[in-house]
């Protein structure tokens, strides 16, 4: 993994604590909450690769959830079957919220690489035209 890897990694680590936090409050409250992901993913402000890193996290925890593994069912066995799949609508609810915050900021996104892409190529065209210049102090040779 390189540093950038490492960095989205970190970013989306830093984000899952609070989420980690909420899913704690969900159990804690008799399996209710009124946490919205989408809300959440707005105020932080995450671009697309670290917040799917995000929405893999949870889909894992479905995953665990919805298994039929012996090992993993006996780590959810201290809820009854409705407060089971209480906790599989709200984990699944949050990779939704992600979803639609990915959803909501594709054209967003989309317009600021294209705005990235033309900045960098006009700047590469600027440098050409400076090195033309250097290279001929200033002066158009005809031909």
């Amino acid at each position: 993994m390189n540093k950038i890897q490492q960095a989205m990694h970190n970013k989306a680590n830093d984000a899952i604590g609070p989420v980690e936090h909420e899913i704690d409050n969900f159990l804690d409250n008799n399996y209710k909450s009124s946490f919205s992901m989408v809300k959440y993913l707005n105020q932080l402000g995450f671009k697309k690769k670290v917040v799917l890193i995000i929405r893999a996290e949870y889909e894992r925890m479905l995953e665990e959830l919805t298994s039929d593994d012996p090992q993993l069912v006996e780590g959810y066995d201290f809820m009854t079957k409705g407060q089971k799949t209480k906790f599989i609508k709200f984990v699944q609810g949050l990779i939704d919220g992600v979803d639609k915050y990915i959803a909501n900021n594709e054209s967003d996104w989309k317009a600021d690489s294209q705005m990235k892409r033309m900045r960098r190529k006009r700047k590469k065209a600027l440098a050409a035209r400076l090195e033309e210049i250097e290279a001929n102090k200033g002066r158009k040779f005809r031909k």
